[in-house]
C-alpha cells in the first residue's frame, strides 16, 4: 500500500484534495459538493473549506474534541507535507488560502501553534 504522505513525487491540487478526504470525512463531503456545484476543482474556493474544517476542529469541544483533534492533525500534516512537496501552484493555494485567510479568522490563535514548521513560516503576522 502506497504511503498516503509520501514525499517522493511532486503534490498537485488534486492529489491534495484527494489526501484531504482521507484525512477528514466532512471534507470528502465538501470536495464532493464543490466538485458537483463547479464541475471541477477550484483549489482555493475548496481550500477555505479546508480552513473552516480545521477551524472546526481545533474549537471543537465536549464529547467530539479528542476525535477532532486527530482529524485535524491528519489534515494539518497533510497540509505541511505538501508544502514540502507541492508543486508551486499547491504550495500557493495552501499558503494564500490557509494560512494567509486563516490569520483573519478568530480561531486562528488556537490553530497556530498546531502549525508544523513550513506552515509557520508563511504566516505574516
Amino acid at each position: 500500500m502506497m504511503n498516503l504522505r509520501s514525499r517522493e513525487k511532486v503534490v498537485d491540487n488534486a492529489q491534495l484534495a484527494g489526501r484531504l478526504c482521507v484525512d477528514s470525512v466532512d471534507l470528502r463531503a465538501a470536495h464532493a459538493r464543490h466538485v458537483a456545484t463547479h464541475g471541477n476543482l477550484i483549489p482555493h474556493a475548496f481550500m477555505g473549506d479546508v480552513l473552516a474544517r480545521a477551524g472546526a476542529c481545533v474549537v471543537a469541544g465536549g464529547a467530539h474534541s479528542t476525535d477532532r483533534r486527530v482529524e485535524l492533525a491528519g489534515i494539518l500534516a497533510t497540509l505541511e507535507d505538501a508544502m514540502a512537496g507541492g508543486d508551486r501552484e499547491t504550495c500557493s493555494v495552501i499558503c494564500i488560502s490557509f494560512v494567509w485567510d486563516g490569520e483573519g479568522e478568530p480561531f486562528f490563535a488556537a490553530l497556530r501553534p498546531l502549525l508544523g514548521p513550513r506552515l509557520e513560516s508563511m504566516v505574516r503576522t
